[in-house]
């Protein structure tokens, strides 16, 4: 007799290999008693900067001589980062923060997670000088695609691949995905999916039905609660545009009328729907366990936000006026990081809503939350706010609010025909870099470095270590 101890070793699939493998190797790993709680990691990066007001809660000074901490529970959430306000207790919001060794101006490039200089503009895109931290924590446990790293390009929605934000070494770029329907084909084209059935809009387990039914015969108890789960994760990539089809269906002309293939996203909100659709679902089924989502690309050009505003991306970031939307610059950019939360926060339900290791996927998931320009277009780097969601296993100290020592000078940026003032936050040179951050992640992996990216040196600021006030 076949005990379910060998089955789960041997067992072998046919279309849905890729997309159950694993599954089937955690199941194994569970019997066997080598099972290790997994660790995910997913990175959002925005353009044009993540602004003070944008990050800061209501009614906390920015500048202070001194480190502050502060627990978050009473604190008021701007309206950018509002939607995560019902995980409080799992956040850490970050202000003076210095990158000290990134010219974040047009976009920080590959300096944004790398926390080395290598960015600003297109030309640059080449200059990849160090690791990535997305790709570093991406080797800890790597998973059939070690990294996810997806895009959106404004006002380009024919741009396919780019390099702009991770790298796995100095040269060594990793590429970034900005078309969903192919990002869908590479992720489950071993399955006989194509970009063709991502357009329109079929089912991915259509493809693997035979090895669903297999699977659910063999498995049982808690095994086959984790196959439903699953599969449910595979079905939510198409479930919403399922629910459309049925609508145009109804009809006798529709029904007997050629149905046309639907055009790929075309506009900012859609792809980026898509392609958190598509790192949910890379994530809670396993195929990788490190996502990078870029909207802007890691620059700033002239195109507009497609879909949600006419004015230029480089105009937005000067604050000039949208005359259709009758909006500044400076709200559209707050609009677009709050439909960014909202994304975030529907992939963390998903995730959420599968049980793991007596907790849930979230629980062993951390989200980095920030912009590749620091905290405004044209920042020298002096502050860079960011925003995590998730401890790492308990290593982080979530819940609280840590600003570092900064003053703070107002900024005139043009609004309208006048001009209006707007405080930026400027940290001393003795304050902690990104790398530092960068490094304190990496010992809250369970991958300690002395340094992330820099040999050391005799500058407060480049200190080994990583930021004790962040670790338990």
């Amino acid at each position: 007799m076949i005990t379910r101890r060998d089955w789960l070793k041997g067992v072998s699939l046919g279309a849905g290999g890729v997309v159950f493998s694993p599954l089937i190797r955690s199941l194994a790993a569970q019997v066997e008693g080598k099972y290790q709680r997994p660790k995910r990691v997913v990175f959002i990066l925005f353009d044009n900067g993540f602004h003070e007001p944008g990050a800061q809660p209501a009614g906390v000074p920015l500048e202070g001589e001194t480190r502050r901490e502060l627990p978050l529970g009473p604190l008021t959430l701007p309206k950018d980062i509002d939607p995560f306000a019902p995980y409080k207790d799992r956040m850490l919001i970050l202000q003076g923060l210095r990158g000290e060794h990134v010219s974040p101006s047009h976009g920080a490039g590959f300096g944004a997670l790398t926390g080395m200089p290598g960015g600003g503009g297109e030309e640059k895109y080449g200059r990849v000088l160090a690791e990535s931290i997305d790709a570093a924590l991406a080797r800890l446990e790597p998973g059939i695609f070690p990294i996810l790293a997806l895009g959106v390009d404004p006002g380009r929605p024919q741009t396919s691949t780019v390099y702009c934000s991770s790298a796995w070494g100095p040269g060594r770029a990793i590429p970034v995905q900005c078309r969903p329907e192919l990002a869908y084909e590479s992720l489950f084209g071993s399955t006989g999916a194509t970009r063709n059935e991502f357009v329109t809009r079929s089912n991915l387990l259509d493809f693997v039905a035979e090895d669903v039914k297999g699977l659910r015969k063999r498995l049982a108890g808690p095994e086959q609660q984790q196959l439903e789960y699953h599969l449910s994760a595979l079905e939510s990539l198409s479930r919403r545009n399922r629910l459309l089809d049925s609508l145009e269906s109804k009809g006798e002309l529709a029904r007997h009328a050629p149905k046309r293939p639907a055009a790929p996203p075309q506009l900012m909100p859609e792809i980026l729907t898509a392609q958190f659709d598509i790192a949910a679902a890379a994530l809670t089924t396993g195929l990788t366990r490190a996502v990078t989502l870029s909207s802007g690309l890691c620059r700033i050009l002239t195109l507009p936000y497609s879909g949600f505003s006419n004015l230029g991306v480089h105009s937005a970031g000067h604050n000039e006026e949208d005359p259709e939307l009758k909006m500044s610059g400076f709200q559209i950019l707050a609009m677009i990081r709050r439909f960014l939360a909202e994304r975030t926060v529907e992939l963390m339900k998903k995730l959420q809503a599968i049980p793991e290791d007596g907790g849930t996927m979230l629980d062993n998931t951390l989200i980095v939350f920030t912009s590749d320009s620091a905290n405004w277009q044209h920042s020298d780097g002096k502050n860079w706010p960011f925003v995590l969601i998730g401890n790492l296993g308990g290593r982080l100290k979530t819940g609280r609010l840590v600003c570092y020592p900064m003053k703070t000078y107002a900024r005139s940026v043009s609004k309208h025909t006048s001009s209006e003032k707007y405080l930026l936050g400027i940290a001393p040179p003795t304050n902690p870099t990104i790398n530092a951050l960068y490094c304190t992640l990496l010992h809250a992996a369970g991958a300690p470095r002395e340094h992330f990216n820099l040999t050391g040196s005799n500058k407060e600021a480049d200190k080994p270590g990583p930021l004790r006030e962040l670790l338990y």
